[in-house]
């Protein structure tokens, strides 16, 4: 029997609790210790960790002498990853209360008796919270990270636990039956290579509706339509995240146990035009792509990625490629007269992309050690 070792399952829990004064200004002193540091890294274009620390260290403990150590560490670890991504060359505005990242050195968790421990500007805090499905759910998982949050006046914690993966035993996966390609797309979301689709025209009435609401909150300007133009957007969100939710329950609850998708990270490009990438970027794949491997992951299936070059010219037929062959919605094979959806002749060639792949994995298996996370479990 084949197995394939995916390392470890990792899922985000998000637990409110009651607001408490220390925590909500430690945020806040956080946040401008960050801010120091930042300023620095910009001015003298340093997003090293080691030179920052050397230039900012002693300054940011005298300025905030009650942020934790290890907060203070934190503060100037984020502003460098900050100031590295931008390249220096744009200046960071560190919002008032910005998420704070948590680790082994300021934060504990007890799932199972709804207790966390803080580190604050006032000593440690211990904090209890009322239980729901997700902790329930993962009480039996180990905690390894968190990030503590302030937003719209409300306090809670974005936790990080995992878990081993199970094994996912290839052997037992037929190439012919058990592959599943999925082009992903503007007006059809999902088409899939069994031949379903999951047009988008219902998706784009809502998007549209909302696109027009936000247009017309944004023209008012007033402080009542800012409010209800961020109630929106939220809303707008919700619904996105819902869609793609089911979608990829939908998919993983699937008889097939390999999901191959067309690797989009590099679709966004100036070459494909304005309107490309703002119709591409209206709805967010990889949101559905997250959502889809941990599912699989949980259901013992695989989801691999794959360059999607010339799978809308290629024919799934005969393997003839032409530009030609693409016309709107249809495809029509030049050579071997082929026909049918053009969307549905890319999926047909994403399932065929994936299929050496993962034949290699069958042949070449590597050994994957499992990845080590420091426990934040309180004992």
């Amino acid at each position: 029997m084949v197995e394939l070792f995916i390392g470890n399952m990792q899922r985000t829990i998000k637990i409110k609790f009651e607001n408490d004064n220390d925590l909500i200004e430690t945020i806040r002193v956080f946040s401008k210790a960050r801010q120091y540091v930042n300023d620095i890294g910009f001015k003298k274009k340093i997003f090293n960790k080691n030179k920052l620390n050397k230039l900012t260290y002693k300054r940011v403990k005298k300025l905030y002498p009650n942020l934790p150590t290890g907060l203070i560490q934190t503060a100037r670890d984020v502003a460098s990853e900050s100031i590295k991504r931008e390249k220096c060359k744009r200046y960071i505005q560190v919002k008032e209360f910005s998420s704070v990242r948590l680790d082994k050195r300021n934060l504990r968790v007890n799932l199972e008796h709804r207790l966390i421990s803080i580190s604050s500007i006032n000593g440690r805090k211990k904090i209890t919270f009322q239980t729901h499905r997700l902790v329930e759910k993962y009480k039996d998982w180990k905690p390894v990270a968190g990030m503590l949050c302030y937003k719209q006046k409300q306090l809670y914690l974005n936790l990080v636990v995992e878990k081993d993966s199970p094994q996912i035993n290839l052997g037992g996966i037929e190439i012919q039956k058990d592959i599943l390609g999925i082009d992903r797309g503007v007006n059809n979301i999902l088409v899939c290579s069994n031949n379903l689709f999951y047009n988008s025209k219902h998706l784009k009435k809502i998007k549209g509706k909302y696109q027009y609401l936000k247009a017309v909150l944004q023209k008012k300007g007033t402080k009542s339509a800012k409010h209800h133009l961020k109630l929106l957007s939220r809303k707008e969100t919700r619904f996105v995240s819902d869609t793609n939710h089911r979608l990829s329950k939908w998919i993983a609850n699937s008889d097939f146990k390999v999901f191959v998708l067309e690797d989009l990270k590099d679709m966004k490009h100036k070459n494909n035009g304005r309107r490309f990438n703002k119709k591409l970027g209206s709805w967010s794949f990889k949101q559905f792509e997250t959502y889809l491997k941990y599912k699989a992951e949980e259901r013992q299936k695989l989801v691999i990625s794959v360059n999607p070059k010339y799978t809308s010219q290629t024919c799934s037929h005969c393997g003839y490629r032409d530009k030609l062959n693409r016309k709107r919605s249809n495809f029509k094979c030049l050579h071997c007269r082929y026909e049918l959806h053009a969307d549905l002749n890319a999926s047909k060639n994403i399932a065929e992309l994936g299929k050496p792949i993962f034949s290699r994995l069958l042949v070449n298996q590597p050994i994957v050690a499992p990845m080590v996370a420091t426990s934040l479990l309180i004992h």
